[in-house]
């Protein structure tokens, strides 16, 4: 289900007995879901939207982030301005198992369709895409015609 965060190994009792509160909790939820989106443990988001998004104030998005560093679960670097904050996740038995994206073969950085075959002229990867065919062979004829075929 895309948008949507499985919690597993009870992820609730383990934060109640790691000593997390509600508000670093649902932080660290948020994040993890960031950390799903990107696909990658290190990344920026801006405190602006995280504001917003979870309606709290900068006091407590700044308490929430020194608690779950201070709690090992990750590291982040605070921007200024128009510098988004930068995030590391740190392994933890609470943070998920990201499966390696898959390739788009459209890339919007290069302006052009990445072929895996683009050394091949057009004919050879007619060749390659249909494949050659070279006809029916005297056993297979004759196969053919005892079925009543050919």
């Amino acid at each position: 289900m895309k948008g949507y965060q499985f919690l597993e190994n009870d992820f609730f009792d383990l934060c109640k007995t790691r000593e997390i509160g509600r508000i670093p909790q649902l932080l660290y939820i948020y994040l993890r879901g960031l950390y799903c989106r990107f696909q990658k443990p290190i990344f920026t988001w801006y405190d602006k939207k995280i504001l917003k998004h979870l309606s709290i104030s900068q006091s407590t998005l700044s308490r929430s982030r020194q608690y779950l560093q201070k709690q090992g679960m990750l590291k982040f670097k605070s921007g200024n301005g128009i510098v988004p904050t930068e995030y590391t996740m740190l392994g933890t038995i609470l943070l998920p198992v990201v499966k390696k994206p898959i390739q788009c073969r459209q890339s919007s950085i290069y302006r052009y369709r990445q072929n895996d075959d683009t050394l091949l002229s057009i004919k050879e990867r007619e060749k390659k895409r249909m494949g050659i065919f070279k006809g029916t062979t005297v056993m297979e004829k004759v196969l053919l015609k005892q079925k009543g075929i050919l």
